[in-house]
C-alpha cells in the first residue's frame, strides 16, 4: 500500500471517529451541567473553548502578518496557516453557548459590582463579545478564501493583492482588539475584584505562542505526509517566531507579576498568592513554567544556532509540551476563581469536554482543506 493510498484510507475512516468522540463530549458536557455543581462543566467548557478558539484564530493572524509584511519566504506556509479557520463557525456557535452559562461562572451577574456596572453587564458582554467574535471570524474567512484564490506563480491584478492587503491589515486590528477582550472579559472578571492592565496583551501573546507552533506542527506533518514540500529553512523561520513568542509570552508573565509583587495590595496579590502557594496549582505552575518556558527555551535556543535541521522530532515533542502548557495556564486561569476548593479537574467529564473539542477542530479543518486543498 502506497503513503498515498493510506492517507486516502485513513481520511474515510477518520471523520466518523471524530464525530463519535464530538459527540461523546457534548453528552458529557450536558451530564455535567445538569449535575447539582454544574461551575466545574462550564468551567472546562470556558477552558476549551478560550484554548481551541485562540488556535483557530491565530493561524489566519499569522497569515495576516505574512500577507502584510510580504513574506516571500514560503507562501505554502501561508496557506497552511490559514486551515485552522475551518473551526471558527463552529468556534462561533459555542460561544452562543458559552452565554447560556454566564450565571454560572460569572459572579457579577447574579452580584453586580456599582463600580464596574457600566461595563460587566450582562446585555452589554454578550453584544461586545458577539459582535466582536461575528466581525473577527467574518473577515477571518474573507481574508482566507482571497488567499485561496491566488494562484501561486500566476500574474495577479494590483486590485486583488490591495484586496489582500486591507483584509489582513483589518484582520489584524480585530484580532487584537477583540483576543484583548476575551482576556478581559472572559477570563479577568471571572473574578471582578481582581484587575491587571496587562492581562489583555499578555492573552494575545500566549494566544501567537501556540499559533506558531500550530503553523511549525502542521507544516511538518505536511512534508510527512507528501502534500507539501517547505523547505528546513522555512520551518526553521517558523521555529524562530515560535521562539520569540515563547519569550514574549514570558516576559508579559513577568511584568504583569512584577508591577503586582511591587504594589503589594492585597486585591491584586490574592491571584498569586493562592495561585503559586495553594496545591494543586502550585505544582501545576511549576509544571506549566518548566514545560512551557524552560525547556522550550532551551531547546529552540540551541536549534537556532545552527544550520536548519531536516528532522523535526525534538520539535514536535517540544511543540506539544507549549501546547499543554497553555492549556494547562488556561485551567490555572479560570478555575481558582470560579471554585473555592483546590482541586484539579481531570475527571472522565473534563476528559471527554476537551476530546470533543479536538474533535470539532479537527473536524473543522477537514472541511475547510476538502474546500481549499493545498
Amino acid at each position: 500500500m502506497t503513503p498515498t493510498t493510506s492517507n486516502a484510507h485513513a481520511s474515510q475512516g477518520s471523520p466518523a471517529v471524530l464525530a463519535a468522540v464530538a459527540a461523546a463530549g457534548a453528552v458529557a458536557f450536558v451530564y455535567g451541567i445538569m449535575q447539582p455543581q454544574p461551575v466545574r462543566a462550564w468551567g472546562m467548557y470556558l477552558v476549551n473553548l478560550l484554548f481551541w478558539s485562540s488556535l483557530a484564530i491565530a493561524g489566519p493572524a499569522l497569515a495576516g502578518m505574512m500577507q502584510l509584511t510580504e513574506a516571500r519566504w514560503s507562501p505554502t506556509v501561508k496557506r497552511i496557516a490559514l486551515t485552522p479557520a475551518g473551526f471558527l463557525p463552529i468556534s462561533f456557535v459555542l460561544f452562543l453557548i458559552l452565554f447560556a452559562g454566564l450565571k454560572t461562572l460569572y459572579p457579577w451577574v447574579t452580584t453586580p459590582d456599582p463600580k464596574k456596572a457600566a461595563w460587566l453587564n450582562v446585555p452589554f458582554m454578550v453584544l461586545r463579545t458577539g459582535v466582536g467574535v461575528a466581525l473577527l471570524y467574518w473577515v477571518a474567512l474573507r481574508f482566507s478564501r482571497a488567499v485561496f484564490e491566488e494562484q501561486p506563480g500566476a500574474t495577479e491584478s494590483a486590485a486583488a493583492r490591495s484586496r489582500r492587503t486591507r483584509l489582513a491589515a483589518t484582520l489584524l486590528f480585530l484580532f487584537v482588539v477583540v483576543v484583548s477582550l476575551w482576556g478581559f472579559d472572559l477570563v479577568m472578571s471571572l473574578d471582578p475584584k481582581w484587575y491587571s492592565g496587562l492581562l489583555g496583551g499578555y492573552y494575545v501573546v500566549s494566544t501567537l505562542y501556540t499559533g506558531f507552533g500550530l503553523v511549525a506542527f502542521l507544516t511538518i506533518r505536511a512534508n510527512a505526509r507528501g502534500l507539501t514540500a517547505v523547505p528546513p529553512a522555512a520551518i526553521q523561520d517558523v521555529a524562530k517566531l515560535t521562539f520569540a513568542m515563547c519569550v514574549m509570552w514570558m516576559y508579559f508573565f513577568f511584568s504583569q507579576y512584577l508591577v503586582i509583587w511591587y504594589g503589594n495590595v492585597p486585591v491584586e496579590t490574592k491571584f498569586f498568592l493562592r495561585r503559586f502557594f495553594n496545591d494543586p496549582w502550585r505544582i501545576m505552575a511549576f509544571v506549566i513554567f518548566v514545560m512551557g518556558w524552560l525547556v522550550p527555551f532551551a531547546y529552540l535556543l540551541k536549534r537556532l544556532t545552527g544550520r536548519p535541521p531536516t528532522a523535526h522530532k525534538p520539535l514536535v515533542v517540544i511543540l506539544f509540551m507549549g501546547w499543554t502548557a497553555i492549556f494547562l495556564e488556561r485551567i490555572l486561569l479560570v478555575f481558582p476563581a470560579i471554585s473555592p476548593e483546590d482541586v484539579f479537574p481531570f475527571g472522565l467529564v473534563e476528559i471527554l469536554i476537551t476530546a470533543g473539542f479536538f474533535a470539532l477542530f479537527a473536524l473543522g479543518r477537514r472541511r475547510f482543506l476538502s474546500r481549499y486543498p493545498l
